[in-house]
């Protein structure tokens, strides 16, 4: 294949964006498997400039018990995209601490699309900062604002999205989200028409063991402008316990 053709392949797997993002608000609470409710956050997305660009801010606020703590902890999180024709994540950082202040865990993203990488930060408590960095392909998204990015991608029963994902070990997977029909749904902020959208890992050799990996679905509202509504997979990536994310305000 000659290159100009690859990097055209590469650009049609981008997310773009729309001309007009409208602020958006809202509140999510988390259920582990025995349908009870082990946390809520509140977020936002609204529009912002990066390096004379427009972009786009996530954040979130959060409360609860996690399964990587042994008790209730807070958070906040701020992940910020370039979105001037493709949204692209660019940084993000987010704290944890204990009820009472207590700083548990920090964690911090940096893209360079130059280089084509991604430098991860993490300190526990008040420890030192251990830091890696990983080759990040044109088309890597970031865990911090998928949901949100994903209505505006095109996917139904003709279209796929083949994309990778950064999670939080750090690594990046290739992955494709699918079609997976529609559905009614009901969550405590109403009922909505839903289709629903699969996050498929392509493993390679290691496909063989995929159903044994914890599937990732989102919902998202049939009518524009394709609303967010319920999650359901792993908590926080590979090997973390199976949850479901469901919206309670909008």
């Amino acid at each position: 294949m000659r290159p100009f053709l690859w990097i055209l392949l590469i650009l049609a797997n981008l997310v773009k964006a729309p001309g007009n993002l409208v602020p958006q608000n809202g509140s999510s609470q988390v259920m582990s498997s025995d349908r009870k409710v082990a946390w809520t956050a509140d977020w936002a997305m609204q529009q912002t400039e990066l390096e004379q660009k427009r972009a786009v801010r996530f954040t979130e606020n959060g409360s609860g018990r996690t399964s990587a703590f042994p008790r209730e902890v807070r958070w906040s999180a701020e992940a910020t995209w370039l979105a001037d024709n493709d949204f692209q994540p660019v940084d993000i950082q987010k704290t944890i601490t204990a009820a009472d202040g207590t700083p548990l865990l920090e964690e911090r993203k940096h893209f360079d699309r130059v280089k084509g990488t991604v430098r991860f930060e993490r300190r526990k408590g008040t420890g030192r900062t251990e830091t890696s960095t990983l080759e990040a392909p044109p088309d890597t998204l970031a865990v911090e604002g998928l949901a949100a990015v994903l209505r505006f991608a095109t996917i139904d029963e003709e279209h796929s999205l083949a994309a990778h994902v950064l999670s939080n070990e750090p690594r990046v997977y290739s992955v494709s989200f699918e079609f997976r029909g529609k559905e009614h749904i009901k969550t405590p902020a109403g009922e909505f028409d839903c289709y629903k959208v699969e996050m498929v890992p392509h493993l390679g050799v290691m496909n063989l063991f995929r159903p044994f990996i914890t599937k990732t679905f989102f919902w998202y509202t049939v009518a524009a402008p394709h609303n967010w509504v319920r999650y359901e997979g792993s908590e926080n990536g590979p090997g973390t316990p199976s949850v479901a994310m469901e919206l309670t305000r909008k």
